[in-house]
This record gives C-alpha cells, sequence and structure tokens, in this order.
C-alpha cells in the first residue's frame, strides 16, 4: 500500500541560494550579432565602426522582478549606449489547440548614450546606475 503524504507544504525558493546575499542577479551576458540588437539601439550607434553588443538579464531576488539589457560599446570612441526593457506589452492573442496564449514583446527604454571603458561589466554598471538615478529601475539596489 502506497503512503499518503503528510500534507506538508514544502516551499522552493530556488532562487534563495543562487542569490543568496545578492542585491540583484546578474546573468551571464553574451555578445549578440547586429541583427539580433533592438532597432532603437541599432539606430543609436549608426555610423560607428568596430560595435560589439551585450545583452544580460537582471533579476531581483525579492521581487522577482526582471530587466533585459542591451548594450552597445564603441571601445574606438569610448563610448557605450544602452536600452533596458522590464515589462512587456501585450501585442495579440493566438488560440493554439483551444487554449489562448498571448503574443507578447518587450517595451524598451529610449538609448541612453553615456561614455565607458569597452569593458562590458564596467559599462553595465554605469548603465544601471544611469537607470537608477533616473528611477527607470527603482527595484535594483546598487551597493
Amino acid at each position: 500500500m502506497r503512503e499518503q503524504p503528510t500534507g506538508e507544504a514544502v516551499l522552493l525558493h530556488w532562487y534563495t541560494d543562487l542569490l543568496e546575499d545578492a542585491e540583484f542577479y546578474c546573468g551571464q551576458a553574451r555578445e549578440i550579432s547586429k541583427e539580433r540588437a533592438v532597432p532603437a539601439l541599432l539606430k543609436a550607434v549608426a555610423g560607428s565602426r568596430d560595435v560589439r553588443f551585450f545583452v544580460v538579464h537582471i533579476l531581483d531576488p525579492d521581487t522577482l522582478r526582471r530587466a533585459l539589457i542591451v548594450i552597445a560599446l564603441d571601445p574606438m570612441a569610448g563610448d557605450a549606449v544602452g536600452v533596458a526593457s522590464m515589462e512587456t506589452d501585450i501585442v495579440r492573442w493566438v488560440d493554439d489547440d483551444s487554449l489562448r496564449q498571448a503574443v507578447l514583446r518587450d517595451v524598451w527604454t529610449d538609448p541612453i548614450r553615456f561614455r565607458s571603458a569597452p569593458d562590458f561589466e564596467l559599462a553595465l554598471g554605469h548603465y544601471l546606475a544611469i537607470l537608477q538615478d533616473c528611477g527607470d529601475l527603482r527595484w535594483v539596489h546598487l551597493s
């Protein structure tokens, strides 16, 4: 005979082990091709040569809010341009096997140009501080 469960709920906080003592969690940055970059970011760096594009996810461990950040680095000019998406918008609904599902798109901030070293981590730190100063990233607490 199979044992009956005791009825005790086990709370799974998978993120607490990963994010212990972190004010926010920054995923692994990836370099992306120009073709995969956000159109507004491409327009902001038009005419620049040797621009590298990076994407990273950040996550607030307390609220589980997320942001997607794309930064273009121009090492020759010492400039960077960043855009962020902290929310999504429903574009339309589709029916899939009798289930109604939303088709989402990211809602992006306006591009922000700033001086930066050609190192992505430094550029990301500068960009997060700028977003926080603007009030766009109130939920990230930088140390």
